[in-house]
């Protein structure tokens, strides 16, 4: 099974792409320096390019059965909605090629209609309004985005990745399962690669926290 991954020499991506890799996928690694992607294997193609570049995304994406977005979007000031239109690129590229499984990622500032209100559905998205309200809004226009489409996603919601030790375990909600906010980078990674072929969360976007 093929799959693409974008931002794979991110922090969250390059975890993605090793739990792909053991996980016997031929990955395509989109990225715009390829000069980061330290993993050498003969399933792994990297490849340099453009969120924004539909000739680019969509030669990246080229028999792939399931893509995996882990670009992230800027903390800081920043113009325009890069990843947003990223995203509208990618569904556009999805769609031409029949491609339907998209895997993605975001924070609980995207509101999902199964979430219950509790801290982690209400607190960041309020935080987040004051001191990231640009960024917020470009997210909560990706969650739009993606409900509105007909692909299959998956977005993992998450609130605080550190560069932590791997665990394995994840606890998964939607404002009901009570778990710490700080989570690390790979197991993020990891959950997202564990969707690709699971029909568990689809077209949903679970809360995963440690």
């Amino acid at each position: 099974m093929k799959i693409t991954i974008f931002g794979a020499s991110g922090g969250i991506g390059q975890h993605a792409v090793k739990h792909a890799l053991n996980a016997g996928y031929e990955v395509n690694a989109f990225v715009r320096h390829p000069e980061k992607v330290q993993v050498v294997n003969d399933r792994l193609h990297v490849i340099q390019g453009s969120i924004d570049n539909y000739t680019e995304v969509s030669a990246a994406i080229a028999g792939s059965d399931a893509v995996v977005w882990c670009v992230g979007i800027p903390m800081g000031r920043y113009d325009g909605y890069p990843s947003l239109d990223g995203h509208r690129v990618l569904l556009r590229a999805m769609k031409a090629q029949n491609i339907s499984r998209l895997v993605d990622w975001g924070t609980p500032s995207i509101h999902f209609e199964k979430d219950t209100k509790s801290f982690i559905t209400v607190v960041p998205g309020l935080i987040a309004g004051i001191t990231l309200r640009h960024a917020k809004e470009e997210m909560q226009k990706i969650g739009d985005l993606l409900q509105e489409s007909d692909v299959d996603f998956t977005l993992v919601r998450f609130m605080a990745p550190k560069n932590t030790v791997y665990t394995g375990e994840v606890k998964v909600g939607f404002g009901d399962v009570k778990m710490k906010l700080a989570i690390s980078r790979e197991d993020i990674g990891a959950f997202m690669i564990d969707q690709i072929q699971s029909d568990q969360y689809l077209r949903s976007m679970p809360i995963i926290g440690s």
